[in-house]
């Protein structure tokens, strides 16, 4: 096969500035298809939806940005965005056209960044995995909610697409924008402390300046991030740690899955507390049986629910203790509970793995905890009607397209999804050798892959899997499969009879 620099046709697209290249009449069907598709999602959903779509969180959010104060649970980046946004426009509405917009300059950064670095040998193969890329219903309605979700997504499709022309280019505007696309990240959801653990190894696979001063950079926002979290928390709440405790919640709620396919009596585990926890919490196996369906899935009812015995517990001591709640969350969860959670998995890795990542594990090719697209719920919270000037009568939908029956299409597709997946991915291991990479091209598609994989094996662990944590894996199931079809069809299309 002959590589790219053979290539004539790549000779010439890639002869072009990105600039020029996205102006170029060669793209004009390229950006028909991401405008219109993007246009015709935003008609839609303002027809079927009027007003964003909301839980629980989203009076948190908001009124973190009513009063300009930080939560314990979450960062402030959200929020922030939600005060921006409302100094352009007050209005709800506003927040799905800029969402919206967002998503699609990201979306169209990313697609015309592989398109330029990979330029398409076949339009077909293209052309359907662009439509593929840009048309995600979850990504659609979750633009139109007042949840982190979409904005997330977009810095994950900034960040790869910078880091891309990092590595092809070795862009310093690139580098620069890559490390702020990663702090706005960290702000907006904790999770995105792994980033710099995905990307600094990757970086460091390149001697040249740009990649050293870029992983500074990254380490250096990073405790910059650290530190704010670590004064926000002490201002808030008198605590000074980094731990909101709510990733202590989450391992506990985790690790609980396996208590009833255990056999630990309490007298043998020696801290005091941690012994009077697990006696209290073996009183509600019966209940996690149920819960569970018999350890055949997985829930995050156990952090949650009053009815199970974390929340139990702490309203207990809360009861008893003369503490606000809050400090108790993050006091209970960042000690107490995380000490009993990583106990419990370190102890039984095996009926961890049985009970909890295997089935969570199913729901990356299945997913079947829909979360907020499973059905409409009305706006009710005084702080996002209040903020917005709304009147709660007239805020709901007018129909429920994803609570009829678009939200169990898009988990059943999700199927089809990765047996195609598979099927490139067994038909290049065949062709392997027909597949050549120079070493940048190398380093972007497995630096891609490892992103995707670390991603996916991080988010499994950490919670029971949503529809809306997969949004950002579309870009890295897209250009997986574009690449190495991209390299595989000319070899198939040339071949001699």
């Amino acid at each position: 096969m002959k590589s790219k620099k053979d290539n004539p046709k790549n000779q010439s697209l890639s002869g072009d500035t990105f600039l020029t290249f996205l102006f170029h009449k060669a793209q004009r069907i390229d950006w028909l298809i991401i405008t219109g598709i993007c246009l015709l999602a935003y008609i839609v959903l303002k027809i079927c939806y009027p007003y964003a779509a909301v839980m629980g969180d989203s009076a948190a959010y908001v009124k973190s940005a009513m009063e300009n104060t930080f939560i314990y649970l979450r960062p402030f980046g959200y929020s922030y965005l939600l005060q921006r946004i409302y100094a352009v426009s007050p209005s709800i509405h506003a927040v799905f056209i800029i969402q919206l917009l967002f998503y699609y300059i990201s979306t169209a950064s990313f697609a015309f960044t592989i398109k330029y670095f990979f330029p398409p040998n076949n339009k077909v193969v293209w052309y359907t995995l662009l439509v593929f890329l840009v048309f995600s219903p979850s990504a659609f309605f979750l633009t139109n909610s007042l949840m982190s979700d979409a904005p997330f997504s977009v810095l994950i499709y900034c960040m790869l697409t910078t880091f891309i022309f990092i590595v092809k280019k070795k862009s310093w505007i690139a580098a620069i924008a890559f490390c702020l696309f990663l702090y706005f990240s960290l702000h907006v959801r904790y999770s995105a402390m792994i980033f710099p653990i995905i990307f600094i190894p990757l970086l460091l696979m390149f001697r040249d300046k740009i990649y050293w001063i870029t992983i500074i950079l990254v380490l250096l926002l990073t405790f910059v991030f650290y530190n704010q979290i670590k004064g926000y928390m002490k201002e808030t709440t008198g605590l000074n740690q980094f731990s909101t405790g709510f990733d202590g919640w989450q391992l506990a709620n985790n690790a609980m899955h396996i208590l009833p396919y255990i056999d630990l009596p309490p007298q043998l585990i020696e801290d005091p507390q941690m012994k009077d926890l697990h006696e209290f919490s073996m009183r509600y196996t019966d209940k996690i049986v149920e819960a569970t369906n018999n350890g055949s899935k997985v829930t995050a009812n156990f952090l949650w629910d009053k009815e199970f015995p974390l929340k139990i517990y702490i309203l207990t001591a809360y009861s008893v203790l003369d503490q606000p709640y809050g400090q108790l969350f993050i006091q209970f969860g960042s000690t107490l509970f995380n000490k009993y959670g990583q106990y419990l998995i370190l102890h039984y890795p095996i009926e961890f793995m049985r009970y909890y990542y295997l089935p969570n594990m199913v729901n990356m090719f299945y997913v079947t905890h829909t979360g907020i697209m499973k059905k409409y719920t009305p706006i009710e919270a005084n702080e996002i009607i209040q903020w917005y000037h709304l009147e709660n009568k007239n805020v709901s939908c007018r129909y429920d397209l994803y609570g009829s029956f678009l939200t169990k299409s898009i988990s059943l597709s999700g199927i089809l999804v990765w047996i195609i997946v598979a099927g490139v991915s067994v038909y290049a291991i065949i062709n392997r050798r027909r597949i050549t990479f120079d070493r940048e091209e190398k380093v972007v598609f497995w630096g891609l892959f490892a992103f995707g994989a670390i991603f996916y094996a991080s988010t499994i662990f950490a919670s029971p899997i949503e529809l809306r944590y997969w949004l950002p894996m579309k870009a890295i199931q897209f250009s997986y499969v574009y690449i190495l079809l991209n390299k595989l069809i000319p070899h198939k299309l040339n071949k001699p009879s």
